[in-house]
């Protein structure tokens, strides 16, 4: 038998497993048509009689269901795979055996794979491969924080959704949470010998192939070559066998991704290089860290540096080169019926394309339209900080914390026009309710899909220490994060994580900022409430 991930190894025949088309599972789950298999299971398309809709199930190889220990970790993991609820993660729904068949039942997404992806379009622009490792980099640091490390982050485990609206987005969806981290240190190698993956070779981490314990750092190596790859179009280290392969990653350095591809910047390869370094003490300490850096990233600068070089390598290129489709990305490899899964939150494009000269590049590049999408999967992303709403009267003397003078207020706009109602946006800190400063009128929320938000920004005379920060609005169900900064940025990452939320507030509002320092105060607006805009009559900030 061959292992996936090692080589060949030695295993007896199992008994034939018994037919599964049109089988019903646990008594609900009816078996429609086979959509993959891999070393340790088969995915199928299945229908829930219960609930009328169309699922995933992952049914285990025969010949691993008939093992008992194996079968309760299978069943542990499911469980734990089934918490996490994640825009970019596959939802876990249901986990059984039923006559000796153990599966576990999934969200049925609509796309293809990356790795599909990736063969039939080629190495992709960094305003897609960017953003797709973003996303993907969440989901992992809301599982590892979950308690729960992948083990086996590959192409092959994340499908690229479309969704089709007034512009096309793309979002991502991480599967197989339930199964990698069973291979515990004590199991791993009785896992390989019946067949079961333990990680695929081209993306394990060294201490992976040591026989170390992984963590999240491994989770971070994988991704940090699947992103190589997506810039290179080819993985970072290959050998003859699958064990040459794998054994390359404890011998060699990482090679530089812009060796392979001169268009890939160099800010990005340092995030690569970074992610792949052999000790894990010297990557990111966490896939947070490895998502804020690629967040950080310009990529409207980078976008067009790499379109330069585009250009200078194109000239050098047969004409007939061939092209490849947007379809090459997004196609009906997993079908969910008519719906298209959603992308997560914030994924959204440019108003218009880049565009870029002919290549193997080109089919992908319709896509570049998500040059911004990072931005917006920040505020997707969220994190760090308590926060809340209410619908209180404005500043109370019983909240902790004095006003702090301010010098000035200015609209935040970086994904639309750069300004928003800048000229109103002093009214909102000149100490006089029945002044305000107001968004524009969206057609549908939030913001008619053109952008992920827009925000107010509040500068103070000094830094300092914050409290809190109350606000004074007579719209409602409208939701903001707050960020605070040194200095005022010109770019949503260029203010770190959010400090505080207001969520669905009935209108007036206050949060406490926890003694986060700063001389700025971004309320960043992401979702405009039922009335399509979002009114602010004052804003006072404490410490």
């Amino acid at each position: 038998m061959r292992h996936p991930g090692l080589g060949t190894v030695g295993a007896a025949v199992p008994d034939p497993p018994p037919p599964l088309a049109d089988r019903v599972l646990g008594g609900r789950y009816r078996l429609v048509r086979r959509l993959a298999q891999s070393g340790m299971a088969e995915v199928w398309e299945g229908h829930d009689q219960i609930l009328a809709r169309p699922v995933a199930v992952k049914v285990l190889h025969h010949h691993l269901a008939t093992d008992d220990a194996f079968l309760e970790r299978f069943r542990r993991e499911a469980v734990a795979a089934a918490r996490l609820v994640h825009p970019a993660i596959v939802a876990t729904y249901d986990a059984g055996t039923d006559e000796g068949i153990a599966f576990i039942v999934m969200e049925l997404v609509r796309g293809q794979t990356l790795r599909e992806a990736l063969a039939d379009s080629g190495p992709l622009p960094t305003t897609v491969a960017v953003p797709i490792a973003a996303q993907v980099a969440d989901a992992l640091d809301h599982a590892h924080r979950a308690g729960l490390v992948h083990r086996d982050v590959k192409p092959a485990n994340i499908l690229v959704t479309e969704q089709a609206g007034t512009a096309t987005t793309v979002g991502v969806k991480v599967a197989d949470f339930g199964i990698a981290r069973m291979e515990t240190d004590d199991d791993a190698m009785a896992l390989a010998q019946t067949g079961a993956v333990t990680g695929t070779a081209s993306y394990l981490a060294p201490e992976q192939v040591t026989g170390d314990p992984p963590d999240g750092r491994s989770d971070g190596y994988a991704l940090g070559v699947v992103l190589y790859e997506m810039l290179c179009g080819q993985a970072p280290f290959r050998a003859d066998t699958d064990l040459g392969t794998a054994l390359l990653r404890v011998r060699q350095t990482p090679p530089s991704p812009r060796a392979a591809q001169p268009t890939v910047p160099p800010p990005l390869e340092r995030i690569v290089l970074t992610a792949m370094a052999e000790r894990p003490d010297e990557r990111y300490q966490s896939l947070g860290a490895f998502r804020d850096a690629l967040l950080a990233l310009d990529l409207g600068s980078l976008d067009q540096a790499d379109l330069a070089r585009s250009r200078d390598a194109d000239d050098q290129q047969p004409q007939d080169e061939p092209t490849g489709e947007l379809d090459a990305l997004v196609d009906d490899a997993l079908i969910d019926g008519d719906h298209r899964a959603t992308p997560p939150q914030g994924t959204l494009p440019l108003p218009r394309p880049v565009e870029r000269r002919r290549g193997p590049l080109a089919g992908i590049l319709a896509l570049a339209t998500l040059v911004l999408v990072v931005v917006g999967l920040l505020v997707a992303g969220g994190g760090g900080g308590a926060g809340g709403g209410g619908g209180g009267p404005g500043p109370s003397p019983t909240r902790q914390g004095a006003p702090v003078a301010v010098t000035g207020a200015r609209s935040f706009d970086p994904l639309g026009d750069g300004e928003e109602n800048d000229a109103r946006a002093g009214l909102a800190v000149d100490g006089d309710p029945s002044t305000s400063w107001a968004t524009q009128t969206y057609r549908s929320r939030p913001f008619g899909g053109l952008k992920s938000g827009v925000g107010l920004v509040v500068e103070l005379d000094r830094a300092s220490a914050l409290q809190g920060l109350d606000v004074r609005s007579p719209t409602g169900g409208w939701v903001a994060e707050v960020y605070v900064a040194a200095r005022p940025g010109a770019v949503l990452g260029d203010w770190g994580r959010p400090v505080a939320a207001v969520d669905g507030t009935s209108g007036d509002a206050s949060v406490e900022l926890g003694e986060a320092r700063g001389g700025a105060v971004l309320v960043w607006i992401t979702d405009t409430g039922p009335s399509l805009r979002v009114e602010i009559s004052e804003v006072v900030v404490r410490s």
